[in-house]
């Protein structure tokens, strides 16, 4: 009787163990969870190359904003440099000019020369001399004395300047033309226009022609 009660306890234990792993949870209990995931091996990414770049240029889309747009670059209409221009312009003409105070000298009118005056008399030159210098003002005026007989009535006289030492007379200049009527005066004395060209020359020549080669007469003056 007692055997049979000792196995029948027995029994009774080793069924109440059975029991109570069966119903046990199986996936642990809380405590367990850290040993759980620290057994767990590193995360690997499983994302490709071109994956990777088609997501980073998703990403930096969308970090720009909506309406930004790129700033156009600045057209060069050369307005600067007009303006600068024109500054410059304006400070040239702003610096006045410096005023001329000096008298301008008399000058040999162009085209023909001109015509001059004959005053008549019956004064003399030295002795061998047609012609001769009376006065003169520094590059301005000579006044010329023609003694008498030696020219002939209605002839055509021409006066000319030019250089001391030069004897080609085609190279001096014309400074006036007259027509010889002496009507019994048969002397005279004109004033000249001394040419630009000569001004500022120490020695200046007068040269008196006629319609005739053969009838001529010069002289020289200091022009000082």
């Amino acid at each position: 009787m007692k055997r049979n009660q000792l196995l029948l306890s027995a029994a009774l234990i080793i069924l109440a163990i059975v029991v109570g792993a069966c119903t046990r949870s199986a996936s642990g209990g809380a405590s367990d969870a850290p040993d759980a995931e620290s057994a767990l091996p590193n995360p690997v990414s499983t994302q490709s190359q071109l994956m990777k770049e088609i997501i980073a240029g998703t990403q930096t889309a969308m970090a720009v904003p909506l309406d930004a747009t790129e700033a156009a670059p600045a057209e060069d209409t050369g307005e600067e440099d007009v303006q600068a221009e024109e500054e410059a312009d304006a400070e040239a003409t702003a610096i006045p000019e410096a005023e001329v105070t000096a008298v301008p000298l008399p000058t040999s009118t162009p085209g023909p020369a001109p015509v001059v005056e004959l005053k008549y008399n019956t004064k003399k030159c030295i002795v061998g001399a047609y012609i001769c210098i009376v006065s003169y003002e520094k590059d301005q005026t000579v006044t010329v004395q023609a003694t008498y007989p030696w020219l002939l009535d209605n002839m055509d006289l021409t006066f000319k300047m030019g250089l001391e030492g030069v004897y080609d007379y085609s190279t001096y200049v014309v400074t006036g033309t007259a027509k010889y009527k002496p009507e019994g005066s048969q002397g005279f004395q004109t004033t000249l226009t001394i040419p630009d060209s000569l001004r500022g020359i120490d020695v200046i020549v007068v040269l008196l022609e006629t319609n005739n080669p053969i009838y001529y007469g010069s002289d020289f003056f200091s022009n000082n």
